[in-house]
């Protein structure tokens, strides 16, 4: 009798809070990518942020541990610091290993030194944001992918050779996993999905990323890679498919830029929204690329009660998500 009490409790929690409960299970996850750090490591090597202000505080002096964002940011970019996840992710640039393909050997590949980077500190490794970049920095003879309308676009055999390479490390005991979820990180918003040799290749893989800026090309909203309507038809198909989108948002302008207006990282937002981006769905990722850049550079870190840094916006998109609207 007790336990049949205790169902019927159950199924009436549920019955009145049906909102709140499916909106915990579905809601779309909140990442960050937190720079700068300490500024001695920002300013002398490693991952250097450019035009930084040091007036503008770093994540190791104003984010303590029972910050709310400290205690509710779902995955960081490969930064443990008071964050109280271990869900890691990063990006890897495949010109970046030395040649044009893919090194196959486990034990040198730079890749796979990431990975067990991350897996020793006691992280999980959530997320692989890929592509080919050469091609951004040499426009000549910069080595690209296979697609002309998208140059971040993979090889299948960059695909099939990461896949292997994983294989190989876990077997050599270098590695926890077998494979990890590898995201395509797209210049165009859909030409993975209008191209059948795209669409071909990206459906080997986990998921796709697609960046936001609100500087250079990607100014003014609603250009050709940053067309709203665009972005969510490109996220809708992934999201059908069981597929990760990531949207990757930022760096974002601040009070020195001539076209800001308060608060204009979340008007962007509501209107990606309003245009059809999902806003709620447990494939759904939302990365902050939060990190000062160009006239946006003045954007304090924090506190999280200031709601113009960069904590305070973190912290407005997690209530946000979390709240079902």
């Amino acid at each position: 009798m007790k336990r049949i009490i205790n169902c019927i409790s159950l199924i009436l929690v549920f019955l009145l809070t049906p909102t709140a409960f499916f909106a915990q299970q579905d809601r779309s996850k909140v990442g960050i990518r937190p720079y700068p750090r300490d500024s001695v490591h920002e300013m002398t090597g490693g991952d250097r942020v450019a035009n930084w202000k040091p007036g503008i505080g770093n994540y190791d002096d104003v984010l303590k541990a029972d910050d709310y964002t400290a205690l509710n940011i779902d995955v960081v970019k490969g930064y443990n610091g008071v964050f109280s996840t271990n869900q890691r992710f990063f990006e890897h640039y495949i010109h970046q290993q030395g040649g044009d393909w893919v090194d196959t050997n486990p034990e040198t590949n730079s890749l796979i030194k990431i990975i067990r980077d991350y897996e020793k500190k006691g992280n999980e490794v959530k997320h692989i944001i890929i592509c080919r970049e050469g091609w951004l920095y040499d426009k000549v003879n910069g080595d690209t992918g296979p697609i002309d309308g998208d140059p971040r676009i993979l090889h299948q055999r960059d695909v099939n050779d990461t896949r292997k390479v994983f294989k190989d490390a876990h077997a050599l005991g270098l590695t926890k996993h077998d494979n990890y979820k590898l995201i395509q990180m797209v210049v165009h918003p859909a030409v993975f999905l209008d191209n059948p040799k795209a669409r071909e290749i990206v459906s080997t893989m986990d998921g796709i990323c697609i960046e936001s800026h609100q500087f250079n090309r990607y100014w003014p909203l609603g250009n050709e890679i940053s067309n709203p309507e665009e972005i969510a038809r490109g996220a809708k198909w992934v999201l059908e498919q069981g597929m990760d989108y990531i949207f990757y948002y930022g760096p974002y302008q601040y009070k020195s830029c001539d076209t800001y207006t308060d608060f204009l990282e979340r008007d962007w937002l509501g209107a990606f929204w309003e245009r059809g981006l999902p806003k709620h769905h447990k494939n759904m990722y939302y990365y902050l690329n939060a990190f000062p850049h160009g006239c946006g550079n003045t954007r304090p870190v924090g506190p999280e009660s200031d709601p113009y840094s960069y904590l305070g916006f973190a912290k407005w998109l997690i209530q946000e998500l979390k709240n079902g609207n």
